[in-house]
């Protein structure tokens, strides 16, 4: 019989027993790096900019010279030259002077502030008349500003954003060090099961879960490896899954999860080394009959043979244990907010994540529960994302704010 676990208590036991995963590390060019995890803190060895400059074309100006101009009454200063991209100034400014300078360009000495070129008029006579008062500091980035040199720009764990790999091309890192991609091994169990390529003859059916969660492991940034489709038999799961636990990482077996007498997954799971099964069972609809278990440092996981719930499930917890043995620095979830349509009633005593789909009207984004048994497919097809009700809730009235997770 099953030992049923909450979700709180199976979150916790999959942070106690994975959170040591040892990942092993590989450099990359930053070209190569987007979605990776990083595998270090990356240091700015200097100060970005490296330099005062210019946020905008304009003139660089004491600002003291221009306090009180106006349109009517006019700061006039000399051009003491012009601020060239990438080359430094050859001139300095001193009272009475000013220069053009680009944005980006690098401050004169002796300038401390710049102003817009529209709050300026140039008669080409050598001088410069400024219309508006600008204050020290005005349109300038200071040196560091941005970065500091030492400090740390992104930490270990961070999932490597394009504006992240921006910071480490500005920080002058070609190569990076990230976390090899998790290998995941999916197999899936089941007599009545066939391959796609197959016609289903009498009660028999395709491998949808295989599928589902190849593409999933792919989204989630993992490397899945097909092992195929084993029938409902303990020497040839055992094998398979030996084989699996040498090759990846993560082992998800889907099917044979639940407590009839050839569900042989927690049987060949006891059977591949210590601890072996963790968790038989949580407090959760879709997919109360979960198995998760630990080989060595290695992960097994049972997801249920239900189309709807086998993906709910990896969504959910092998979602959670993936972040967990990548140690990311936070949990990578695409939520919004949306109203509940209608009335729904929770089921008492498991904590539930109930498929919906999304819609407009009115400026409000609105959630509606996408109804249907644990085996239809259609049921996914048909979401855009699931809302989580708590254990012991009454479910969620209409009306009622929810937080959707995006699939």
């Amino acid at each position: 019989m099953f030992d049923v676990k909450s979700v709180k208590d199976t979150f916790e036991i999959i942070r106690e027993n994975f959170s040591d995963f040892n990942q092993k590390t590989e450099e990359i060019a930053i070209e190569e790096a987007l979605g990776r995890i990083l595998a270090e803190d990356l240091t700015a060895m200097e100060d970005i900019p490296a330099f005062d400059r210019s946020s905008v074309d304009g003139y660089a100006v004491i600002s003291s010279e221009t306090f009180g101009a106006s349109e009517s009454i006019p700061a006039q200063l000399t051009l003491a030259g012009e601020v060239r991209m990438g080359e430094k100034p050859e001139f300095q400014i001193i009272p009475g002077k000013s220069a053009y300078i680009p944005t980006g360009g690098e401050l004169p000495i002796g300038a401390d502030s710049v102003v817009m070129m529209e709050y300026t008029e140039d008669f080409k006579d050598g001088d410069i008349f400024i219309n508006k008062a600008s204050a020290p500091g005005n349109n300038v980035v200071y040196r560091g500003d941005d970065v500091r040199e030492g400090s740390v720009v992104l930490k270990t764990g961070t999932k490597l954003r394009s504006q992240d790999i921006g910071m480490i091309a500005g920080i002058g890192c070609p190569v990076i060090k990230v976390y090899k991609k998790i290998a995941m091994a999916i197999i899936s169990t089941g007599d009545e099961v066939v391959d796609i390529h197959q016609k289903p003859a009498g009660s028999q059916v395709r491998d949808i879960n295989t599928y589902a969660v190849y593409a999933s492991a792919l989204k989630f940034g993992i490397t899945p490896i097909k092992y195929g489709i084993i029938n409902d038999d303990f020497e040839r799961l055992s094998a398979t899954v030996t084989k699996a636990l040498k090759e990846s990482d993560i082992v998800v077996i889907s099917g044979g999860s639940s407590v009839g007498t050839k569900d042989v997954t927690v049987k060949v799971i006891e059977t591949m080394g210590k601890p072996g099964v963790l968790v038989h069972g949580i407090a959760v609809k879709p997919g109360k009959p979960t198995i998760l278990g630990k080989a060595g440092s290695k992960a097994i996981i049972g997801l249920p043979g239900h189309p709807a719930s086998a993906f709910v499930i990896f969504n959910v917890f092998v979602r959670r244990l993936v972040e967990v043995m990548e140690k990311k620095s936070s949990y990578d979830r695409q939520t919004v907010r949306a109203v509940m349509d209608i009335n729904y009633p929770s089921n008492g005593g498991r904590e539930e994540y109930l498929p919906v789909t999304l819609s407009e009207k009115d400026g409000n984004l609105y959630a509606s529960p996408v109804f249907g048994k644990s085996g239809m497919i259609s049921t996914l097809t048909r979401s855009d994302g699931y809302i989580h009700i708590t254990r012991g809730s009454e479910g969620v009235n209409k009306g009622q704010s929810v937080e959707v997770i995006i699939f």
